[in-house]
């Protein structure tokens, strides 16, 4: 609109109708116009100025981005998550939180060190071990109730606990009508 004021072919009522502006307005963007359009298209304006380059963090960039093509392309995504974590190798050059960025794998995982079961809960492992033997349909609360018997206090939670980590379902596992389809 502005520039339509400026040539003159309309006059500003017309303009003013016809894109039902104010005329007020149009007179103030013509302003605006006529104002920046020697800083614009002056002789000293300089179109955009390009900031100043940082050769050096890009030459950087580059050798990382070069570090990680080639610790990629040894074969990274293959497998299941055990093997690659198993492709992490901390002695390369590439650092372990980026190596498992690419690998996507959790990092948590990868600095993780299991802890050892202490002597106390593999004792009740053992005797878990042996009472299900006994009783193979018995769940977590008849085993704590059985342990409880021969003076072990322990948690129904706990021998859960205890029965995931050593295999063992007792109760949980399916009966044989389960795995035929043919019970309820």
């Amino acid at each position: 609109m502005a520039i339509a004021a400026i040539k003159g072919d309309r006059t500003l009522a017309q303009l003013s109708e016809q894109f039902d502006v104010h005329p007020n307005q149009i007179t103030s963007w013509k302003a605006q116009l006529e104002g920046g359009a020697a800083d614009v298209f002056g002789p000293g304006s300089s179109v955009a100025t390009l900031p100043a380059v940082d050769v050096k963090s890009l030459h950087a960039k580059i050798g990382e981005l070069t570090l990680e093509r080639r610790f990629f392309r040894r074969s990274a995504h293959q497998g299941g998550i055990a093997e690659r974590k198993a492709m992490i190798n901390r002695e390369h050059d590439l650092a372990i939180t980026k190596q498992a960025k690419v690998l996507r794998v959790s990092r948590g995982s990868v600095y993780y060190l299991p802890r050892a079961v202490p002597e106390a809960d593999l004792a009740i492992m053992r005797r878990l071990d042996r009472l299900h033997l006994e009783f193979p349909f018995a769940g977590s609360r008849m085993l704590r109730g059985l342990l409880a018997a021969e003076g072990c206090k322990i948690g129904r939670r706990h021998v859960k606990t205890l029965m995931r980590a050593d295999g063992d379902r007792g109760a949980l596992s399916p009966s044989p009508h389960h795995e035929a389809g043919t019970g309820p």
